[in-house]
């Protein structure tokens, strides 16, 4: 990879740190080249499905619960290239050119991510899942498609590959909607197996779309280690949000205001097989307006700003 400290980019020269593909992940910010590849948030070239690479970054921050510090304590590792600069400002007017003119270069604005999630840490039975900050609040949603899909039915995982409090991180229904599946050892509402304690949850968050962490009981979030949790859950260490996973991801505190999305599942008694068919409402975070619950449009906006899943894909 080409060694990029204290160098001039250009948009060329940009296209090639996408963030994807193991592509590391560069941002244009103020005349600056800011390498964002530590962020959590980004997912196939879309910040919470919602933010393109190719958007104004200063536009979305203004839209945001933070200011641009969020940008400053990434590493600035250059500058972006006068000419391609110069390319919001038009021309002095000039005399007709013979021929036809190279167009101007188009400074890149926007961001992207690599794949984002490798996550899952067990210890003593106790396991917690490190949630990240967000850097951009989703500001809008894409409207729905005009026909209707299916949502995918994908084998998730054995039960016999499940220890209990210990997550599975899974993408369903598009290839950057992450879920946690867990084996709870209790009963659980909405749960499938003999024991009726096998949950699945999207791992976005309702309250600005961060990325939380799952607790056991006795457990404390990354960052709040004088939190006990009383239950399995989810906790998100952006602004504290906590989710009941025995009761259906009910909130049990912090700001967010609804419960996430649980994953349909059903479980072949027969193999063992665990199988990912559908989303209960509501919507996933950032993929429609915020809430909606009627569950033809879950399906129409879940199923948007994303491939589809055609097989399973767990983390750990």
């Amino acid at each position: 990879m080409t060694e990029a400290k204290g160098k001039k980019f250009t948009s060329d020269d940009l296209k090639q740190f996408d963030g994807l593909n193991g592509h590391p992940l560069y941002v244009v910010f103020k005349g600056k080249v800011y390498d964002l590849s530590s962020s959590k948030l980004w997912l196939q070239g879309r910040h919470m499905a919602m933010h393109s690479r190719t958007d104004d970054l200063a536009e979305a921050i203004k839209k945001a619960p933070h200011g641009e510090d969020n940008v400053y304590r990434f590493p600035s590792i250059g500058e972006f290239g006068e000419e391609a600069l110069q390319a919001t400002t038009p021309p002095p007017t000039q005399e007709k050119p013979q021929g036809p003119q190279a167009p101007l270069p188009i400074q890149t604005r926007g961001l992207s991510r690599r794949q984002f999630l490798k996550l899952a840490a067990a210890a003593g039975g106790a396991v917690t899942v490190g949630a990240v900050l967000s850097t951009l609040k989703a500001g809008t949603f894409v409207p729905p498609p005009t026909a209707v899909a299916a949502w995918p039915v994908i084998m998730v995982t054995n039960i016999s590959s499940l220890t209990n409090l210990v997550p599975l991180v899974f993408y369903y229904p598009l290839t950057n909607t992450p879920n946690y599946l867990v084996k709870l050892g209790q009963p659980a509402t909405g749960g499938v197996g003999p024991d009726s304690d096998i949950v699945a949850f999207s791992a976005i968050c309702q309250h600005l779309g961060c990325i939380y962490g799952f607790v056991a009981p006795s457990g404390s979030p990354p960052c709040n280690s004088s939190f006990k949790a009383v239950v399995p859950m989810g906790y998100c260490c952006c602004h504290g949000s906590q989710y009941n996973f025995l009761e259906g991801a009910k909130v049990i505190g912090g700001p967010a205001p609804r419960s996430v999305p649980m994953v349909q599942l059903q479980f072949d008694s027969s193999t063992g097989n665990i199988t990912a068919v559908g989303m209960n409402p509501p919507t996933i975070y950032g993929y429609g307006p915020p809430g909606t619950t009627d569950p033809k449009l879950v399906m129409e906006y879940d199923l948007q700003a994303g491939n589809l899943v055609t097989q399973s894909t767990v983390l750990g």
